[in-house]
């Protein structure tokens, strides 16, 4: 049963690099960030220290597109992957991911020894179909993300915020994955986050509440992104990738996890369950 009440304030991406979960594990400790989901196929260090932090909401972060290189034929297979090419792979290529989606989720376990399995996906992977449908039938998932996110009436600004826009059009294609996967709730909060991706500010985060509010929703997560990396971890990244995760963006939203006004505005729950 879904606790009374869960207000998450969640960061994704921990674990993408060392920059990353530092400036992550920064807003689990000193701000108002209380929830993360965790990619367990690239730093492996910052696992550890997260693993040490109390009352925090953890998930594994399946992270099916930004996968190492390595001299394995399998993982140069897999590095080329990305969101359009998931959804069209064939039997045998499948079979390629479903090894590599064991892996991941049985080293998630083996790591932070969950007693509830809860897991969302890197670009919203987890919602493929035959990866939903994988993942749904074979692991014992108590929780996992329901990215089919309400649409907020836009403000002036947002309908001629071209990044505003673009995410609008990502949420209608998550949409569809929804229906076509007929997505339940699995014990997820309701989710916000997709929509103003990469433009969270102080007034978005607002407007979210208040919407809450006023649909009387008491169990959600707010999701943002405050890692962002270190020009030395450039390598780390294919150059799209790299522009996103360096971007001023991602340190606004750093900042916003310490802002006085949205600490008071979250009525933060402490997490008693384990992990």
């Amino acid at each position: 049963m879904m606790d009374s009440k869960k207000i998450l304030f969640h960061a994704d991406d921990f674990g993408r690099s060392s920059q990353i979960s530092k400036k992550i594990l920064e807003c689990l400790k000193f701000g108002s960030l209380n929830s993360v989901s965790v990619i367990v196929n690239h730093d492996q260090e910052s696992l550890v220290e997260l693993k040490k932090l109390k009352n925090i909401h953890i998930r594994l972060h399946l992270n099916l597109t930004e996968i190492p290189k390595s001299e394995d034929d399998n993982h140069n297979f897999l590095y080329d992957l990305n969101l359009l090419k998931l959804m069209f792979l064939n039997k045998k290529d499948k079979e390629k991911v479903f090894v590599e989606i064991d892996k991941q989720i049985k080293k998630f376990i083996k790591i932070f020894e969950p007693e509830k399995l809860r897991i969302d996906g890197h670009e919203h992977v987890h919602l493929v179909p035959w990866i939903y449908k994988y993942v749904k039938k074979k692991f014992d998932v108590y929780e996992m993300r329901n990215s089919n996110e309400n649409l907020m009436t836009p403000r002036f600004q947002d309908i001629i915020n071209i990044r505003y826009l673009r995410n609008f059009v990502g949420c209608i294609y998550i949409k569809l994955l929804c229906l076509l996967n007929k997505v339940n709730k699995f014990n997820s909060p309701k989710f916000s986050g997709l929509l103003y991706s990469g433009i969270q500010d102080s007034s978005t985060i607002k407007k979210t509440l208040r919407y809450f509010e006023k649909q009387k929703i008491k169990n959600f997560e707010i999701l943002v992104h405050p890692g962002f990396a270190g020009t030395q971890e450039k390598n780390l990244f294919k150059k799209k990738y790299y522009n996103f995760y360096i971007s001023d963006k991602r340190k606004k939203e750093y900042d916003l996890c310490f802002s006085e006004e949205i600490k008071k505005k979250f009525e933060l729950n402490i997490l008693n369950e384990k992990n």
